[in-house]
């Protein structure tokens, strides 16, 4: 006689739920699958009986919309659930904190539910992704899933336009399909990382004061999370941790030296790199299930400036942040709907495009977003509703909204000035040039007051409003660099001294940007402004005399002081500059050697390929002036020209300068290909190592006069 049918279990444990298995904690707890898999076994509160029961008017009316709904709540309940299996194999894995500690125990770290239910509670508010994204994957036009229909009308036919997103079925996501022995792996690979200090935080006090640096500093010109919404999670120590440590990573470089000592991890560069390989090893382990979260922390991460050698770089973390943007279509049309989400992504996605756009047309590498494959629609202000905390003063918000959106805007510039005139075989035509120009002059003139320089208040420009032009004008020498170059005497009637004058307005707001003290919280991409600024004005200065030439001089050594501020919060590549120095003429190194501070820019002066004999730093510290005949500029004067003039005299009756093909090759291909936008990276060595390195030395100086 056969066995009576098994019995459907009236409750299942958390775990066993969220992986559609049998549980028998009815008849024990924890339950079997539990015991073997060495995991916390908890039980659910049953909701039998407890549902309000309605009438059954209409019934068949709502069977109706739910059936033809492409992804219903309850639907999405069930689907949902098998993404969060990796999250109840076992509280280690996805909690490097004891559930049952107290999140209060200590400053160092947050507690993190396991659980499913508390890791869906547990995310942001604006961050809580919907069905369409967690539970659904984007497949374009050429997809041919768009095509499988049981309806051929046309009307069936133009929705075809818009269903990109696609349910995924539990049976086929990769959460659900994890082998015990992966898991294993996983929750070994967690427990190391919690050993190692990934999920460990400074003292509460300190972090904050990062966080305050992050919102001051940086969140103002990359808004890309709700700062309401973050303070709100923050107080209920159930923040992301990939995302904390990324944001701390950012907090870092902004924040003031008295925190920087109190964190005891000694200089800024290596607090930088622990919270960065904090946010890198959380992020290798697959631990942050949500996606948005995750593009979040891959953006701030490409701050992170890796040597030039290695692989994981700016461009790397831009490019993993890209590709999975465009897996979850924040690069297409969020439609009509105007949710708390949908502004965040988009406000995320065009973050992602300033940056790529810098770093991409700064390296000389290929951009990899193209514009014909977004239909995203542009930032407005209204994308900004949820940005910026309540407290914020209004005339702030307005500022930082008008800088966001018009740096966007030049980005889609910067990239056509690469496409017309930057790519292989092509050059920039006059007509694309003149285009371009028009356009940017245009787009000048329609700025909004609180992004103008200059009022009839005479009032100061705002922080924004200053990079925003340098960035502008940036453009502007882009544009007609090689015009300025070509042009040896220097006309005001050509095309070049657009570029000129483009670089003197530069050295303006830099100027008046210095006495604040702030242009060192400046954004990355001001780096390269200043350097593409600062060869411009070395060329004239080399064809100059008289007055042109002091004014040229000093504009130059603005832009030396603008990147010295930069160099205490950037950490500006010095051997850029040494090399810099290397292809002037003693004279025009020596003269901007005597305003340079001591962070590495005087001493790499005094390294000319024509002085490597007797030119070195000890030539270039007699050179200094004494404090006592600072206020004498006749005397250093003078002493300037007896000494350039005995150096002179020991090498060559002439000092070495360069050919025009020399100083295009170099100012205008070197200094963007491995200093633009900070993404050279350090090198690992010093001028000293290139002058008793007889390789490094062959490779500077080949094909240089000596």
């Amino acid at each position: 006689m056969s066995e009576p049918p098994r019995k459907r279990a009236k409750l299942a444990c958390v775990t066993c739920n969220a992986r559609r298995v049998k549980c028998d904690v009815t008849d024990r707890q924890p339950c079997g699958n539990c015991v073997a898999g060495n995991i916390l076994c908890e039980t659910r509160e049953s909701k039998r009986g407890k549902h309000p029961r309605k009438s059954r008017i209409g019934t068949e009316g709502r069977d109706a919309v739910i059936r033809n709904a492409l992804l219903s709540p309850e639907r999405h309940e069930d689907e949902v659930a098998a993404s969060h299996v990796l999250a109840s194999l076992s509280s280690n894995f996805h909690s490097p904190v004891n559930n049952h500690s107290s999140a209060a125990g200590t400053p160092y770290q947050f507690a993190i539910p396991s659980m499913p239910s508390e890791s869906r509670s547990n995310h942001s508010k604006t961050e809580t992704t919907p069905a369409e994204d967690d539970a659904a994957v984007f497949l374009g036009e050429s997809s041919s899933l768009r095509y499988v229909t049981e309806e051929h009308s046309p009307a069936a036919a133009e929705r075809r336009q818009s269903v990109f997103r696609h349910a995924v079925p539990n049976a086929v996501k990769a959460e659900a399909l994890v082998p015990e022995w992966e898991a294993e792996r996983r929750r070994a690979r967690m427990k190391a990382l919690q050993v190692e200090g990934a999920f460990s935080f400074p003292p509460t006090a300190t972090r904050l004061e990062f966080l305050k640096a992050y919102f001051q500093w940086f969140h103002p010109h990359f808004a890309i999370l709700d700062e309401a919404d973050f303070w709100d999670l923050y107080q209920e120590g159930s923040v992301s941790h990939l995302l904390l440590q990324a944001m701390l990573f950012i907090g870092v470089i902004h924040c003031e030296e008295s925190t920087l000592t109190s964190l005891g991890w000694g200089n800024r560069h290596r607090a930088k790199w622990l919270f960065y390989i904090r946010a890198k090893d959380i992020y290798d382990a697959t631990y942050e299930t949500n996606k948005v979260i995750v593009i979040q922390s891959l953006f701030l991460m490409s701050f992170w400036r890796a040597g030039a050698l290695l692989e994981k770089d700016t461009r790397h973390w831009l490019g993993t942040a890209i590709s999975l943007s465009q897996t979850k279509a924040l690069h297409r049309s969020g439609g009509v709907a105007e949710e708390k989400l949908t502004r965040l992504k988009r406000r995320l996605w065009w973050a992602i495009y300033v940056r790529e756009r810098q770093c991409g047309s700064a390296l000389g590498l290929p951009n990899r977003i193209r514009d014909k494959d977004c239909d995203i629609e542009p930032l407005a202000t209204s994308d900004f509703v949820s940005a910026f905390s309540p407290s914020t003063p209004t005339s702030d918000c307005h500022r930082y909204i008008a800088y966001m959106i018009g740096v966007v805007q030049l980005a889609i510039f910067l990239g056509r000035v690469v496409d017309a005139g930057y790519l292989p075989n092509r050059t920039l035509r006059s007509e694309d040039r003149s285009k371009i120009r028009d356009e940017l002059y245009d787009w000048n003139r329609n700025l909004p007051f609180v992004m103008q320089l200059r009022s009839d208040m005479g009032d100061q420009p705002s922080f924004q409003a200053s990079m925003l032009h340098l960035a502008y004008n940036n453009l502007l020498i882009l544009l007609y660099r090689t015009s300025f170059i070509v042009d040896e005497k220097g006309s005001a009637e050509t095309d070049g001294s657009i570029a000129l004058q483009a670089a003197a307005r530069n050295s303006r707001i830099v100027e008046d940007m210095l006495p604040d003290g702030d242009i060192g919280h400046a954004q990355i991409h001001v780096i390269t402004n200043l350097f593409n600024t600062l060869c411009i004005h070395v060329a004239n200065l080399r064809r100059s005399t008289g007055i042109k030439r002091t004014l040229a001089e000093h504009r130059a050594k603005l832009c030396l002081l603008g990147l010295q501020e930069l160099q205490k919060t950037w950490e500006v590549t010095n051997w850029v500059l040494q090399l810099f120095f290397q292809y002037l003429d003693r004279e025009t190194a020596v003269r901007l050697a005597m305003e340079a501070d001591d962070v590495g820019f005087s001493s790499a002066a005094g390294q000319t390929p024509s002085g490597r004999g007797s030119f070195g730093p000890t030539t270039l510290q007699t050179l200094r002036p004494h404090p006592e005949d600072s206020a004498t500029p006749q005397i250093v004067e003078q002493q300037l020209q007896r000494e350039v003039s005995l150096a002179n005299s020991d090498i060559n009756p002439t000092p070495w300068s360069w050919s025009m093909d020399e100083a295009n090759q170099y100012l205008f291909t070197q200094i963007e290909n491995d200093f633009a936008f900070g993404e050279g990276g350090l090198q690992q060595w010093s001028p000293e190592e290139l002058l008793n390195n007889s390789q490094l030395a062959d490779f500077v100086y080949n094909g240089l006069p000596g």
